[in-house]
This record gives C-alpha cells, sequence and structure tokens, in this order.
C-alpha cells in the first residue's frame, strides 16, 4: 500500500484523487489545499483528511508519496521541497513555466533516488496509447505528418484561468497535451511556427492557436486548438497519423453541451492503403487511473518509469515556449530550445 499525499483540490486535485480512490493499493493519506472550501469537501466526499499545513505533510513519515496538481508557478518549489523531504512525486503538468526551471526539476529527478514522473494523461489514455504503438511498430509505415486539436469554451469555473502569467494560456497549459503526444509519436521536434489570437479573457494569453511543428528527417505536424469556443461547444480533441501505408484517426468529443446535442465521439479508426477502414475498439480504463497506476507500480518496484518522465515534460514545455515565442514574433518560424 502505498500512501499519497494529493496537494491542490481543483479540477485537477480531484481528479487524482478519485482516481487513486478507486486503486486498491494506494491510501490517500490526505488532501492538501490552502482553501478549506476546496480542501474539506473533496476530503469529506472520499472520506479522507485535509489540511492546510503543506511542511507538516512533507514531515509525516507516513506519506510515501506526493501527487502535485498545484498552480505550475510552485511546481518547482514544491517537488524540491518533496524530494528533499524523501517522497516520490508525481507532478501535474506543465512541469514548470521556464526552462530553467524545468531543467533544474529534470537534474533534481535524475540525481535522486525517488521515483519522480510527470502526469502527462495522454501517454495512459488508451486511443493515444494505441496510435504511439501503431506508429513505433511501423504498422503505418513511413510516418509522414501528424494533426490534433484541442478546442474547448474558456473555462470561467476556475479564476486561475484569468491569469495567463500564472498558466501560461492555452498555449501552454492546454495544448502542451497535444505538442507532448505528438512528440511521443515522431520523436524531438526541431522548431515551430506559431499563429494566434490573445484573450482579453484570460490577461492577453495566446488562446486561439495554430502550431506548426517540425520534427526530424522532414515530417511536421499541425496543432490547432484553444479555449475561445462558443459556451455551447463540447469539449474536443483530435489525433491523427499519416503514415505511408495507412493512417490512424481518434475523436473525441464530451463535455459542454454534448449532453443535450446526443452522446459524445469516442473513436479511433484505422485507414490502410489496401482494405477497407476500420474501427478498433480498445478495452476502456480511466486514463487517470492508468497514470497513477503506474505511478505507483513505479514506486513499488522501484524503476523508472517507462513514459511521462520528467525530460518528456521538458521536450513537451520547451516546444510550447517556442510557439508561445513564435506567436509573440508574428509567426516567425523558432527552433526549440532544449
Amino acid at each position: 500500500m502505498v500512501r499519497v499525499a494529493v496537494l491542490g483540490a481543483g479540477f485537477m486535485g480531484g481528479v487524482h484523487s478519485k482516481a487513486y480512490a478507486t486503486l486498491p493499493d494506494a491510501d490517500i493519506a490526505v488532501i492538501y489545499s490552502p482553501s478549506p472550501d476546496r480542501g474539506q469537501p473533496l476530503a469529506e466526499e472520499l472520506g479522507v483528511p485535509w489540511s492546510d499545513n503543506l511542511d507538516a505533510i512533507l514531515a509525516d513519515p507516513g506519506v510515501d508519496a506526493v501527487d502535485i496538481c498545484l498552480p505550475t508557478p510552485q511546481h518547482r518549489p514544491v517537488t524540491e521541497a518533496a524530494i528533499a523531504a524523501g517522497k516520490h512525486v508525481l507532478l501535474e503538468k506543465p512541469i514548470a513555466m521556464t526552462l530553467a526551471d524545468a531543467q533544474a526539476l529534470v537534474t533534481l529527478a535524475d540525481d535522486s533516488d525517488r521515483t519522480v514522473m510527470m502526469a502527462h494523461v495522454l501517454r495512459f489514455w488508451p486511443e493515444y496509447v494505441e496510435i504511439a504503438r501503431q506508429a513505433h511498430a511501423g504498422d503505418l509505415g513511413r510516418l509522414r505528418s501528424g494533426f490534433a486539436s484541442r478546442r474547448q469554451p474558456f473555462p470561467a469555473w476556475s479564476k486561475l484561468f484569468s491569469r495567463s502569467d500564472l498558466t501560461g494560456g492555452a498555449v501552454i497549459d492546454m495544448m502542451i497535451h497535444d505538442f507532448d503526444a505528438l512528440n511521443w509519436v515522431f520523436g524531438t521536434p526541431v522548431a515551430v511556427t506559431a499563429r494566434g489570437e490573445q484573450n482579453e479573457r484570460s490577461g492577453g494569453g495566446f488562446d486561439q492557436v495554430q502550431v506548426l511543428i517540425d520534427y526530424p528527417n522532414g515530417t511536421s505536424a499541425l496543432v490547432d486548438g484553444g479555449m475561445t469556443m462558443p459556451e455551447s461547444y463540447p469539449f474536443s480533441s483530435r489525433l491523427e497519423v499519416l503514415g505511408e501505408d495507412a493512417a490512424v484517426e481518434y475523436t473525441f468529443r464530451a463535455g459542454g453541451r454534448s449532453v443535450e446535442m446526443g452522446s459524445g465521439v469516442n473513436e479511433l479508426v484505422l485507414y490502410p492503403n489496401a482494405g477497407d477502414p476500420a474501427i478498433l475498439e480498445l478495452a476502456q480504463a480511466d486514463p487517470y487511473a492508468n497514470e497513477c497506476a503506474a505511478f505507483l507500480d513505479a514506486i513499488r518496484t522501484g524503476s523508472s518509469p517507462d513514459r511521462a518522465t520528467p525530460h518528456d515534460g521538458l521536450v513537451a514545455l520547451a516546444t510550447a515556449l517556442a510557439a508561445r515565442q513564435s506567436l509573440e514574433q508574428g509567426g516567425e518560424r523558432v527552433e526549440v530550445q532544449l
């Protein structure tokens, strides 16, 4: 049994806490939140303690690991404190707000005997896992290009998103999911070119963006997304990978008004050059529970995570920061700095 302290009781803190509650080898030791209005209801719902004393949690020898779901500017100092206290760490994306902080965390993780893993959930999402498997196994043939999208209305339910200085706006906080997924498939990016719009509701963040990513060997991928869709628009995402022998496409739509519109969409389709398209039926499992279970397994076995490593988080952030720089420079091509 691994005793985990969930640090943060916002949206992701709630998602992670409820994921641990489904895992038989996890015990939620405590939920931390400086806000009793958030922390206490979540703790009561799950029947676990709540605390607003982070120092006491980190000093508690009964806490084996922490799951950090705090605002991104807090990621580096809290991770450093947790590792210094001997805790294993699952860190919500993005890894940090700056490359310097991200690199410091990668170095810290490399030098530590604790398990440190990123919560890049698409690496545990069944359909994204299958697309990456097909790409890496050569089932699609030589990879030619990729496309990803992620769109939703502005998340006004959280005051945090009105502060792009704390979140990075959609290009960093939201689209980093797709940057990481494409990097997983295509490798380390070389450069990006981006165009988009700033959003007054987030304090000027780039919240509607198109990003062209150049990868080695002449391949490229396009990412389109943001959080300025109409209020009635359902949360939607898509990933398409084109190879010489086949293309594979995953479409997801849920949330927003999707219940009123009818059932959502969760469909993975393979389009081969030879033969008919095929809908691929995968065993469904909560990707957040998959993610948390992988973290616990790495702790128990003492092994390094096989995906969603701190270095993966660094590369995803470097991609996002290069995109933001390109946006700020009016769409100039910007090399990804690693």
